[in-house]
């Protein structure tokens, strides 16, 4: 018999009402005991109950971080996640204090002093109004963006655990698969020579090479930018010129890097960067403080390691998520260049992939095909660009790239 029941994405929804009702029970009966006599009601009584609404909140707490990482965040939901993990750090420091303080009061022969008392049981209501705040971000987040509601199919109410760990997967590749497809299997450069698009590959070359801008003039744009300065780049056929156009190099160049835009085989394009000694690092024109940010790139062709870099102040300040080609993921920053690590893990490197980073105050989060693979912490950065920065040899593969003010 499985502890969490089917229907539950983690524990957390399980136990959470359990600070909050013994909580605010214990307030209640430490206002209600100036007036009941002390044979009903007595202070060993409020102990027990600040006590174990103590105990209940740490619980939570932890239940909760973990339950921050099985779920994937939507953009909108990401500043809720910020607050609600803040306010519930804050409320569970409280509550643990002040049941040490109403016990350390009670064994200190202090409980009937009544300004001390009349003190505690006003500092209670603080206790009240953090459990408020952290409990209505977490609800907005469940009953307003329905984060760990699973949708109920009405035609097929039930479902098999292989068709969920199918329909996970589908979920997860879905979006990306169309326009990486032709490109599994490929090995160091070989493999490119058959691909549909290689014939067209001389006039993005000259692009490529920095050559006079007549390649692009007049061309269309796959860079859509919108009013509120979130932007969203689904690579075409003048990837390089958007490349161009939005984006500039703070180590490397198109050249250095062998920048193509290549038609796959189900005629979508995606933009390859190729070489035996990558070494390249584009960053957007605009600066900003929180974000979002999503790749949709393939590195099962790379013997190196990719970035995804947010908050960049120079090639030798910025934050990431980088991830290499064999499997392990990092998530930091680098001071000056120094690198320092907030968080690792590993993912499977072999297949195209969809890479999330969250940059959120001092939450930094990294999704990989919708599964948080890093969750690290550290001081808010400075507002900075985004980009995308390669080393190694071979072939790094880039479909889709977006951006979202948070």
């Amino acid at each position: 018999m499985e502890f969490i029941p089917e229907w539950a994405p983690n524990i957390h929804p399980m136990i959470v009402h359990f600070p909050i009702a013994l909580f605010l029970l214990a307030v209640a009966m430490d206002v209600a005991g100036y007036f009941l006599p002390e044979s009903w009601w007595d202070e060993k009584k409020n102990l027990i109950l600040y006590g174990l609404s103590g105990i209940a909140a740490v619980a939570t707490y932890f239940s909760g971080k973990e339950a921050a990482d099985s779920v994937f965040i939507e953009a909108e939901t990401q500043n809720l996640l910020t607050a609600h993990a803040d306010w519930a750090e804050y409320t569970v420091w409280f509550m643990g204090l002040y049941a040490l303080l109403r016990i350390g009061v009670y064994f200190w022969n202090k409980s009937e002093t009544k300004i001390i008392r009349v003190g505690l049981t006003l500092l209670s209501f603080v206790g009240a109004f953090l459990l408020f705040q952290t409990g209505d971000r977490g609800a907005q987040m469940v009953y307003q963006y329905g984060v760990g509601v699973q949708a109920v199919d009405l035609e097929n109410p039930v479902k098999h655990d292989h068709e969920e760990d199918h329909d996970e997967s589908d979920e997860a590749t879905d979006d990306h698969d169309e326009g990486m497809e032709g490109m599994e299997g490929m090995e160091g450069m070989e493999g490119m020579e058959g691909m549909e698009g290689m014939e067209g590959m001389e006039e993005q070359s000259e692009a490529a090479g920095e050559s006079p801008d007549e390649s692009s003039m007049g061309s269309s744009t796959a860079f859509k930018a919108t009013d509120n300065g979130n932007w969203e780049w689904d690579i075409d056929k003048n990837a390089i010129s958007d490349l161009k156009s939005n984006f500039h190099w703070l180590t490397g160049s198109l050249k250095e890097v062998n920048a193509e835009a290549v038609q796959t085989n189900n005629g979508n394009y995606v933009l390859t960067f190729s070489g035996d000694n990558l070494n390249g690092f584009f960053v957007g024109h605009e600066s900003y403080k929180t974000v979002q940010v999503d790749y949709y790139l393939d590195i099962s062709a790379l013997d190196g390691t990719v970035m995804l870099t947010n908050n960049v102040q120079d090639e030798s300040n910025f934050d990431f998520v980088s991830v290499a080609s064999d499997g392990s993921v990092k998530q930091g920053r680098l001071v000056n260049g120094e690198e320092e690590v907030f968080e690792e893990g590993t993912t499977d490197a072999s297949k195209s992939m969809f890479v999330r980073v969250v940059g959120n105050g001092d939450h930094f989060r990294g999704y990989i095909n919708r599964k948080m693979v890093v969750h690290g912490h550290s001081d808010a950065p400075k507002a900075g660009s985004v980009g995308f920065k390669v080393e190694g040899k071979g072939i790094v593969v880039l479909e889709k790239m977006s951006m979202t003010k948070l």
